[in-house]
């Protein structure tokens, strides 16, 4: 089974057939096109790309709506090792995120067969081709020259100008801007920056839209998220009415009628229910269904979510590479999380007349900030779906969570007997909620030996050892030696080839032997990496082109 899961990869045309209907959806929509600054706000894989996407491809056609661009920052930690090299690398991101701002609006116009000269002739700094080598060039960390002459010199008001020129040009009242991929959650300085340039382009007739993460986006002191905007929520409630009805329109969109005769129904209501809410996650589960062979339809379900907890887990790992300094943060989270959910799945299983899949959590003086960031973080990947919270009395206010089905279906909440069933989790789901949900202390989901060790994991002074203070740190109390960071994008690079997945040993080993590449960093920095992959054995032009997308792939996730 063949289809693509990933937005940003979609062709328009398949951007407008395989979005699915439902009122979050419709809503989410609205709120796109509405005045007023917006964040819409869900995990990867809730379909934020995609509906940005498909909201710009309809406004283009349509000439009752507002006029909307659309910008993507996902290559913004590309950008990150500026940080540690140059003191002006947030001036720099600033020119990076207003020359995409302005591309947006030649792809406007090139979107619709037109011609960008009346911008330049307004002003000689709507220079499509200087804004594209400009972004390309301080996405591979130089361009110092093109961006001291050129760059520093583009303005928030420059981009003000050429929208609503662009908003005249075509008669439309307002103009909506669609930031895609704004989180920037793994560089809170660039984050910062971002949300500073975003509250000043939020004037009259001009709307910015931004789509962040849950949980961790950090908008610094200067925007006041709860105040100055409004949060558009992306991430559907297992507990929504509709919930079964929007993600088999999902599933009905993206596969073949040939394909929905070969999968049963139970089958079908199961995976919507184990990917909590999140498409990507179901449409991996079903090409997964398509591809494996053998074993009985049991065996093949189980084998395929056990696959995904590992893969959602390992996600949730990464961020420990990512954010080395909350690496002991991340790990006790998986055992608070492990934790939780082997309680709820004892707690489930005692009355399966009942729904009984929350758990309530005492707000009490062992949550600390740290604990706090520690349960983002597992919002952040989607494990944990944050519900409203609710008072049982005084001092006994209660934080209520959901974890994420699949792991509670693997942990044996949904048994029928001693085995999981398909019909299990969604006849469950369509029971009556339980009156109280698992009310639980912070304190009792882990060890007094991991509560202490809930602390910042910060490197020490490269030159006498001597442990830091705090993560801002810039020198060592110590000695004085200046304190370097480790650069994200740079750890990235690092990686052997042999971390892509998806690239046998064997072909790693004829690479190894018959050419110098080693590092994910020699395919990406390559002149012509398809020319030397193809050096090695059995290496076409196919199968180059297979690894280089394998390898843009890795960066793609480890960077986001």
């Amino acid at each position: 089974m063949e289809f693509e899961e990933r937005a940003d990869q979609l062709s328009t045309e398949e951007i407008y057939s395989s979005l699915a209907d439902g009122d979050i959806l419709k809503k989410a929509r609205q709120k796109l096109l509405a005045t007023g600054a917006k964040l819409l706000i869900g995990p990867r894989g809730t379909g934020k790309t995609h509906l940005m996407r498909y909201t710009y491809a309809q406004a283009l056609l349509s000439k009752t709506t507002p006029l909307v661009l659309y910008s993507s920052y996902n290559r913004y930690l590309h950008l990150e090792p500026l940080l540690k090299k140059t003191p002006d690398a947030i001036k720099r991101f600033h020119s990076w995120v207003l020359a995409r701002i302005l591309l947006s609006v030649f792809d406007y116009l090139h979107d619709l067969s037109g011609d960008g000269q009346f911008l330049k002739d307004l002003d000689p700094i709507y220079d499509e081709d200087k804004l594209r080598e400009l972004v390309s060039l301080l996405e591979r960390g130089s361009g110092v020259e093109l961006y001291e002459s050129y760059g520093q010199l583009i303005t928030v008001d420059h981009v003000i100008r050429a929208v609503r020129s662009l908003t005249a040009r075509f008669k439309r009242s307002r103009a909506v801007l669609l930031l895609d991929d704004a989180a920037l959650s793994l560089s809170d300085q660039y984050l910062v920056a971002f949300f500073e340039i975003f509250r000043v382009l939020k004037v009259e007739g001009i709307s910015p839209k931004a789509s962040v993460y849950p949980g961790t986006t950090q908008y610094g002191p200067a925007f006041h998220a709860s105040h100055e905007v409004e949060e558009v929520p992306l991430w559907l409630s297992v507990e929504d009415p509709g919930y079964s009805t929007i993600m088999g329109d999902i599933a009905h969109r993206r596969l073949s009628s040939e394909q929905q005769k070969n999968i049963s129904s139970d089958i079908l209501e199961l995976f919507k229910y184990t990917a909590f809410g999140i498409p990507r996650v179901y449409l991996r589960l079903l090409r997964e269904f398509f591809s494996e062979s053998g074993g009985t339809s049991q065996s093949k379900v189980n084998k395929i979510i056990e696959q995904q907890v590992a893969l959602i887990g390992a996600e949730y790992d990464s961020i420990a590479l990512k954010l080395k300094q909350f690496s002991s943060v991340i790990k006790i989270g998986r055992s608070f999380f492990s934790n939780a959910v082997i309680e709820i799945s004892e707690f489930q299983n005692k009355d399966l007349t009942k729904r009984n899949i929350v758990l309530g959590l005492l707000q009490s003086e062992e949550r600390t900030p740290l604990a706090d960031r520690m349960i983002k973080f597992l919002i952040e990947v989607g494990m944990l779906y944050p519900l409203q919270s609710v008072s049982h009395g005084h001092n006994r206010k209660y934080d209520r969570y959901i974890p994420h089905l699949a792991f509670l279906y693997q942990g044996g909440a949904f048994k029928d007997g001693r085995r999981n069933t398909f019909r299990g989790l969604p006849e469950l789901m369509s029971a009556a909620t339980a009156k109280h949900p698992l009310r639980r202390e912070f304190k009792s989901l882990l060890s007094s030996r991991e509560l202490a060790d809930l602390k910042l994991d910060l490197p020490p002074c490269q030159k006498c050892g001597t442990q830091r203070f705090n993560d801002s740190q810039q020198f060592c109390h110590n000695c004085g030696e200046p304190l370097v960071g480790s650069s994200l994008f740079e750890e990235c690079m690092k990686l052997p080839l042999s971390e892509v997945p998806g690239i046998s040993e064997t072909l790693i080993a004829r690479i190894h032997q018959d050419t110098n590449i080693r590092s994910i960093s020699d395919v990406v920095i390559s002149q012509n990496a398809s020319g030397e992959l193809q050096k090695a054995t059995y290496v076409g032009p196919r199968r180059a082109e297979a690894i280089i997308k394998k390898v843009e792939l890795t960066v793609e996730e480890f960077l986001s």
